[in-house]
């Protein structure tokens, strides 16, 4: 197995509390983000038109973007399609406040006739996409996004134990808060592709943090299923499984920043959150859920102490009326 780094001995858990106070406050600036700037949704939840052309020569994306926003469709997105010598263009217009919403692909159409000649393109497909219907899909995403979190939460308790999932679900949570808020932060839009995307990175995310899981169980049972110290546990066992974890992350985020750099427009969204969400998830695998651990455990340890100080009078008094003191 390639090791990228030999034998290291990182002091993860010794920070644990910085590191839980910046992604914290990383948390609480990315809900303030999407409570004041929001979430601008596409054409799926906010309801519009989806034409896609075939041009009979070279298309000039510029000039069919300003077509269009000369003719009132302000924010659309044009973009090429396919191979380069079929000439595909795809256009995603939002809905136009006043006009009839089902008139709308049809007026597309129409606007870029008259400015570029009926015989400069044919229609390759049209569709509308109603306001009722990208509500409906609005529950459906969140739906998907939060039973996929359940999902794990359910997955990794019949696995481990029910605080392992709860700090697999935390990281989730933590990770999908920070994501979209810089994804509000940019302006980029939600859509379908985006909200699969949210979807992987769960999978993603989870995956990692299962395989340190595993590492700490596994030296768990080692150790006869007790330790002195599990921060130490747990830092050796990160400390195993960091080639790994860096390696993999590494590689698939590679893949993405150059999805992200060109791939064009079209995959802009998608792929910035697989950039943003691969380095938060990572980071939240090491510093999120397994120091939820240690702090289930000092929060175990501190409740058996504070009701072994109340039980102790009790004892005491029990055995003073038993005539044992």
């Amino acid at each position: 197995m390639l090791q990228l780094f030999h034998n290291p001995k990182i002091d993860f858990m010794s920070k644990r509390r910085m590191w839980v106070g910046v992604s914290l406050s990383l948390v609480a600036i990315s809900l303030v983000i999407l409570g004041t700037k929001g979430i601008h949704r596409g054409i799926e939840f906010e309801g519009g038109a989806e034409v896609q052309l075939q041009y009979a020569a070279t298309p000039d994306v510029g000039a069919v973007r300003d077509t269009l926003g000369k003719a009132g469709f302000a924010g659309s997105l044009v973009t090429t399609i396919g191979k380069p010598e079929e000439h595909e263009v795809y256009i995603r217009v939002p809905l136009v406040p006043g006009a009839k919403d089902q008139d709308l692909a049809p007026r597309v159409v129409a606007s870029l006739k008259s400015a570029q000649g009926a015989e400069a393109f044919v229609v390759r497909s049209q569709s509308y996409i109603g306001p009722t219907v990208g509500k409906e899909l609005v529950k459906k995403a969140l739906g998907a996004v939060l039973g996929s979190m359940a999902g794990m939460l359910v997955y990794i308790w019949i696995r481990f134990e029910f605080q392992w999932g709860l700090a697999a679900v935390i990281a989730l949570v933590h990770d999908t808060i920070i994501t979209l808020g810089l994804f509000s932060l940019f302006g980029y839009e939600m859509s379908l592709p985006v909200v699969a995307a949210f979807l992987t990175l769960v999978g993603y995310s989870v995956n990692d943090t299962v395989v340190i899981f595993d590492r700490i169980r596994e030296n768990l049972r080692a150790k006869g299923g007790t330790v002195a110290s599990l921060p130490e546990l747990i830092n050796t066992s990160m400390n195993q499984t960091l080639s790994r974890t860096i390696l993999t992350s590494l590689l698939t985020w590679i893949v993405c920043a150059f999805l992200f750099a060109l791939g064009g427009p079209a995959l802009r969204d998608f792929s910035f959150v697989m950039v943003v969400g691969i380095v938060v998830g990572t980071y939240s695998s090491i510093y999120i859920a397994s120091p939820f651990l240690v702090v289930w455990q000092e929060w175990l340890g501190a409740r058996s102490k504070k009701k072994a100080a109340l039980e102790a009078p009790r004892v005491v008094a029990k055995k003073v009326r038993a005539g044992k003191v």
